[in-house]
């Protein structure tokens, strides 16, 4: 090994080194995330599992059922599994299965037979059954029980998810497609040559927001046939409220990504802010799973994010028949957010 690649060597540390923005992102971020989320997801005493109880006729005379409350009532003290056993009627059920806040229901039926209710294909929803079958119900000899599997629409695993999906895909189509665009034209010093022209730099950022809000409903169309034709998934509320819902969506992603772009000068800058805009929300908006497990405390801030709201938006069109008018706050919200980080990242956009 020669001097020359020493010293080649030597400067690329010195480049890496110079830019305190690189080593931020590279080596202090990713430490930040680990702790954050090791914290949130380690540091956790045993989850309580709420299971919703039908109210009926039957369900105060049940034995079983009593038997089932009475043993989880001493987990803490056998150190079992704990749940929450909480009497609703079968319409809030339904409701708080959509929104997965539950993943179980119990209904009493006749001769005190226990109907479990969950989606088969929810993973949360057979482990709670699971864990309450190997605890409880085995214990206690419980044997007139039944498994009735979820499938009608807007009950599955499968209607939680596509709406998540499709909120996820306006935040990557946005954040990448449009910030990643800005920083890449900075970089190849392409922005500096548009912005010598005559024209108003607002329509050089809303030309990238509007092609990219087409792109986007293209993106979505297709995930809705392949999920309508696939899954037998539809919108059971307004189709105006999902395009307004959409398309402030779009809005309030795109001012976070003019935002985003407004100052990055390199490429490991760039991807660094964009990473730590899209990850933290991909893992705790509740995209694949409900955001409810989280601390009570944390539910609050996560409730605010813009990509929280959108999919929480969604998924009460899609599967609690919303309109327009029962989704005005999250339009709002997200409405603001844009145009907030729209006219602060114009406001300190580097041009070149």
């Amino acid at each position: 090994m020669n001097n020359s690649l020493y010293n080649l060597i030597a400067v690329q540390f010195k480049e890496f080194f110079r830019e305190p923005a690189i080593i931020f992102w590279a080596l202090i971020f990713p430490l930040a995330i680990a702790g954050v989320l090791g914290i949130a997801f380690t540091k956790q005493e045993e989850p309580v599992r709420k299971i919703a109880i039908i109210e009926n006729s039957l369900a105060s005379g049940s034995s079983n059922l009593a038997k089932l409350i009475e043993r989880n009532s001493q987990a803490t003290v056998n150190d079992l599994p704990s749940f929450e056993f909480i009497n609703m009627t079968a319409e809030e059920a339904a409701l708080k299965l959509k929104r997965g806040e539950i993943n179980v229901f119990i209904e009493v039926a006749e001769q005190d037979r226990l109907n479990f209710n969950f989606d088969p294909l929810n993973a949360e929803g057979r482990l709670v059954y699971l864990m309450l079958e190997n605890n409880f119900l085995q214990q206690d000899r419980i044997h007139a029980l039944a498994v009735k599997p979820i499938t009608t629409q807007g009950n599955r695993y499968i209607d939680f998810l596509i709406p998540g999906l499709i909120a996820l895909g306006i935040m990557n189509s946005c954040i990448w497609g449009i910030g990643w665009n800005l920083i890449e034209g900075r970089i190849k010093k392409l922005m500096r040559r548009m912005v010598a022209t005559p024209m108003r730099k607002s329509y050089f950022l809303l030309g990238h927001i509007i092609s990219r809000a087409v792109l986007a409903a293209l993106e979505a169309a297709l995930l809705l046939i392949f999920a309508y034709y696939v899954f037998d998934i539809n919108i059971q509320g307004s189709y105006l409220a999902f395009a307004v819902v959409f398309f402030t969506g779009v809005m309030a992603f795109a001012g976070i990504a003019v935002f985003a772009s407004s100052r990055a000068t390199t490429t490991t800058e760039g991807n660094g802010i964009i990473n730590a805009i899209v990850l933290p929300m991909t893992i705790l908006s509740g995209i694949f799973f409900s955001y409810r497990s989280f601390p009570d405390w944390a539910i609050t801030i996560i409730e605010k994010l813009p990509l929280t709201m959108l999919a929480d938006a969604l998924r009460e069109i899609f599967n609690e028949g919303a309109t327009l008018a029962n989704v005005g706050g999250y339009i709002a919200g997200m409405a603001i957010t844009g145009l907030v980080f729209f006219v602060a990242g114009l406001r300190i956009y580097k041009w070149y």
